[in-house]
């Protein structure tokens, strides 16, 4: 009689295929999980360059006019824009704008709006936060070129030829702020983030 040899292992067992699986499944998730914050990294990234881009946009205009800067030294004068108690003006979402009524509906109508201005400052605050509303891009009646939340402020420090920008918007991922930026510190309670710029005016001319 002629009797086969026992043949070897020739496949998988079904534990080994759903132990196989089930580590397959964690390194997906995983990955899964790392896009998400890879695309919500890159989503922030783009909101704080946006908004480094508004605030150099409000410091070239400054920059511009440094007459009307000097004299800004007072509550609610020219670019310092706090009330008199010292509570700084939040542009931005939520911010009145009075060139945006029912008669001044459109893009073009805002602008003419805001150029008609009696000084350069308050045009240049009214444009910027026009800017700042996404008033340029829109979906349907819904503005959607600003960041998200936007609040942002321009005020005197308190130290003479020292001015600061704040912007601030809601992240999608941890927000970052700079410690001294309290604008819009009550509108946005999670995860709000922020850039800062400084403006040094030197008083050369003694004026």
């Amino acid at each position: 009689m002629h009797m086969n040899p026992r043949p070897g292992q020739t496949g998988f067992s079904l534990l080994e295929v759903i132990l196989t699986m089930a580590i397959l499944a964690i390194g997906l998730l995983g990955l899964a999980g790392l896009q998400a914050r890879a695309l919500n990294a890159e989503a922030d990234s783009f909101s704080r360059a946006q908004a480094m881009m508004y605030a150099n946009e409000m410091a070239d205009r400054m920059n511009s006019n440094l007459a009307e800067v000097k004299t800004s030294t007072t509550a609610a004068t020219g670019y310092n824009q706090q009330s008199s108690g010292s509570v700084k003006v939040v542009f931005g979402t939520d911010y009145a704008n009075d060139c945006i009524t029912v008669a001044n509906n459109t893009q073009a109508l805002q602008a003419t709006c805001c150029a008609n201005k009696a000084s350069v400052a308050a045009r240049d605050l009214c444009e910027w936060d026009l800017a700042l509303k996404g008033t340029g891009e829109a979906l349907g009646t819904t503005k959607v070129g600003g960041l998200s939340g936007v609040r942002a402020c321009v005020f005197n420090t308190g130290t003479t030829g020292i001015f600061q920008i704040d912007i601030v918007w809601q992240g999608r991922d941890i927000g970052v702020v700079p410690s001294d930026n309290s604008c819009g510190s009550t509108a946005i309670a999670s995860r709000r983030s922020g850039v800062s710029r400084v403006i040094r005016v030197a008083d050369l001319d003694g004026t």
